[in-house]
């Protein structure tokens, strides 16, 4: 763990801040969870959660989903480009995959709807319930693709009995980035109500192109959604939800920082490289070695010496952008029978992902998508019947099905990238989907102090690839042409067995064994043979966990924690091959060995003193590949084997610290501060490199961010202004390192130091 400042002063404050209290401490509210789709306190469920409320999450200003991987202790974000394409990765479980024919390993659930593809978490959150985060797999109550977790999201809704409602809340920050969104709601008769959401992020353009001239004042947002509600309560024994919704993405997204790893004068991979470093000042990039204008000397503007660390100067082409839509409708039903309830869920979304991206970042057209044009298309239909009783037993019986298609288009150009092959190629494919499964889980309460529980899944998942292609515009010629694949999933069974130990009222221990497992499938990238788009099988995963959650001090400090191993096997994942036809090292997706994760993590809320709240988490991770037998290449096309290798988004120690703090100025006024702190170790170190090369090509170090936001109200939080800060250190980092496969490399940086004023109205 490397030493970091800014991080020991915030804890020797807080820690003097803590030990300065004398006065009589509160309790901690209930946080109640839907995580076993019964509600409950967060307390009281045996699996690993964090949960933010809805004003949590305002104190926050998360403006989408991924941003709440900062505030997760072993929880990270891999979004390949920058934006649009967030994946979770859960204690060190998940697939670093952008394309949108891949399903994430820590499943999105959003208001009970599963998200079947990484893309679709860039739906934005606006007038947001609750939100939890499952650590573990969770095989049993939500089936295949959850062997790292789950994350659901629930929307703030209509209730019936309620007196209309509703907010505004408008902001403008730094790059003249303005937002604004509201909700209103209420009871329109004795048994109906409704509730209507909109949000709308606009401006915010922060980097230049040096391939431009200019101030591109590229990363404007331009997103826009809307969600309308209605209830329908005839009776205590049935309600109904029904959710319509849409939105379109047509924000600029991150240009990347082109890392560069050649020598200029023999073209070769420059000494920096091969010791483990880029080095933008002494060593170029693929676009300098093919164009003789790019190594003018002096010249800042074409030179990678001329980009800055902190992404505002790069030299990417500033064509990244976004532009998506969405429609979806969500219908739920419940039926009370006394002894159990019945409960239906069907959803349908219609999602269109189109993305312009520039890979090599870079001013050629070394490698460019545009157009990248999916469409995905969800719907899924739920049962499950929810057993009334208090006990001693409980259970739960349901039965889904799902089918989804992706229609999948792209165009790549290469016309400056002579090294290789210069062409323009389409290629394409429909992938379709079909997965039914039924489940069940039962809790019984041994005695006053013990419980037994367990749930079981059986799943079966068809998946077709069809019509896959990839043709080269000015050759004329196909590399591959109507090809046909399918999958069938091979372990069908998930599920858990657990036991709870009521220590006291307030503490409890729990263990639990869980099996999950994420779905196999097709590579969605580069493809110039058949055996490119084989199918990769399902990875598996036997789960051992022992946690605890405890209150004390009379409810004014909560303790939880875990410890964890993770036994996987057949894990899916990227290796490195080499290309005959484009003469470089290519990503290859497949199955590459089994794993063992072990981990353990510490959570704390605690309440000292009246106003001021403090909460700390922490989490270790040792993450690596056990037993394989795949060779790997580096970029420099030598051998490797990958066993032993550290897993990447896998930090070995990772932390969140929020402090926050509130009085009243007067009756009629109350103040609040809050600090919120992340630190990540190395995503990518030296432990997870095949060599020295690779670390220079993809290392993404350790970083840290700091937050805040002040804020002055009325008690009632009828109205509020804020000013609130991301990044108030201005760290530089990355939120990712990768390649293009055809020799140039890259890193997407993240933003400079924020702020904004936020003003907000209630009633």
């Amino acid at each position: 763990m490397s030493y970091s400042p800014a991080r020991t002063a915030l804890a020797a404050a807080l820690a003097a801040l803590a030990v300065s209290t004398v006065h009589a401490a509160p309790a901690i509210e209930e946080v109640v969870v839907t995580a076993q789709k019964r509600t409950e306190s967060v307390q009281d469920v045996s699996i690993a959660i964090k949960a933010f409320s809805e004003d949590e999450l305002k104190n926050l200003n998360t403006n989408n989903l991924e941003e709440l991987t900062e505030f997760v202790s072993g929880a990270e974000l891999f979004d390949d480009r920058g934006a649009g394409q967030p994946t979770w990765v859960i204690r060190g479980v998940g697939l670093a995959d952008f394309n949108s024919n891949n399903t994430p390993t820590a499943a999105i659930y959003y208001d009970e709807f599963y998200l079947t593809s990484n893309v679709l978490g860039g739906i934005g959150m606006f007038d947001i319930g609750r939100v939890e985060v499952l650590k573990g797999p969770q095989g049993g109550l939500y089936g295949r693709n959850t062997s790292g977790g789950a994350v659901r999201v629930i929307s703030a809704r209509p209730v019936v009995g309620d007196e209309f409602n509703g907010y505004v809340r408008g902001s403008y920050g730094r790059w003249d980035r303005a937002g604004l969104e509201g909700a209103f709601g209420g009871t329109l008769t004795d048994t109906t109500a409704f509730r209507i959401s909109a949000s709308t992020d606009q401006g915010g353009g922060w980097q230049d192109s040096l391939a431009t001239p200019g101030d591109d004042e590229h990363g404007d947002r331009d997103f826009m959604a809307v969600r309308g509600q209605f209830a329908y309560q005839p009776s205590e024994s049935f309600d109904l939800l029904l959710k319509l919704e849409g939105g379109k993405d047509k924000s600029e997204t991150t240009l990347g920082y082109a890392r560069a790893l050649y020598d200029p004068n023999t073209g070769d991979f420059c000494a920096s490289a091969i010791a483990g470093k880029h080095d933008e000042k002494n060593c170029v990039t693929l676009s300098n070695l093919t164009n003789a204008f790019a190594l003018t000397p002096g010249d800042p503007g074409i030179l990678p010496s001329g980009q800055r660390k902190d992404g505002t100067k790069v030299l990417s082409n500033p064509i990244n952008a976004l532009d998506n839509s969405w429609e979806g409708v969500n219908l739920q039903m419940n039926w009370d029978f006394d002894f159990a309830t019945l409960t239906s869920i069907s959803g349908y979304l219609n999602y269109e992902n189109n993305q312009t991206f520039d890979y090599d970042g870079q001013p050629l057209m070394l490698v460019e998508e545009n157009p990248g044009e999916a469409e995905l298309t969800l719907w899924s239909q739920e049962l499950r019947l929810l057993s009334n009783s208090d006990g001693p037993l409980t259970w739960l019986v349901g039965a889904m099905y799902a089918e989804d298609e992706v229609e999948d288009y792209r165009q790549d150009s290469l016309i400056d990238n002579v090294l290789v092959f210069s062409t323009i190629s389409t290629r394409g494919f429909t992938q379709t989907t079909e997965s039914w499964a039924l489940y069940g889980q039962v809790e019984y309460e041994l005695s006053d102090a013990w419980t037994v529980h367990g749930s079981l899944r059986y799943t079966d998942e068809n998946k077709d690839l069809e019509d896959a292609y990839n043709f080269d515009n000015v050759g004329e010629f196909y590399y591959i042409q109507d090809v046909n694949k399918s999958v069938e999933l091979d372990e069908n069974w998930s599920g858990h067995v657990g036991i709870d130990w009521a220590v006291a009222d307030d503490a409890m221990v729990y263990a639990r064994i869980t099996q999950g497992f994420k779905s196999g499938g097709f590579f969605g990238g580069f493809s110039f043979s058949e055996e490119d788009l084989d199918p990769y099988a399902e990875e598996t995963v036997l789960s051992y966990e022992v946690g605890f959650k405890s209150a004390w001090l009379e409810n004014s400090l909560q303790l939880n924690g875990a410890v964890y191993f993770y036994d996987y096997q057949d894990v899916q994942g990227f290796t490195q091959v080499a290309n005959e036809l484009t003469g470089t090292v290519v990503t290859k997706l497949g199955n590459l060995g089994d794993a063992e994760h072990l981990g353990a993590e510490l959570d704390m809320v605690w309440l000292p003193l009246e106003g001021l709240s403090l909460q700390a988490s922490l989490a270790w991770l040792d993450a690596e590949i056990t037993n394989s037998d795949t060779l790997a290449l580096d970029q420099a096309g030598e051998v490797f084997p990958i066993e032993g290798l550290k897993r990447s988004y896998a930090p070995e120690w990772s932390t969140s610290v929020q402090a926050r703090y509130e009085w009243s100025f007067s009756d009629s006024l109350l103040a609040a501060v809050q600090l919120n702190y992340s630190w990540r170790d190395d995503l990518n170190g030296e432990d997870s490199a095949l060599s020295d090369i690779n670390l220079a090509a993809f290392s993404y170090e350790d970083y840290q961010v700091l937050n805040g936001r002040i804020s002055i109200g009325s008690p009632e939080q009828t109205w509020e202004v804020a000013l609130v800060g991301r990044n108030l250190t201005d760290e530089e980092y990355w939120a990712n390192a990768t390649g293009d496969d055809l020799s140039s490399f890259t890193s997407i940086p993240t933003r400079p130091m924020s702020y904004a004023v936020e003003a907000t109205y209630s009633w």
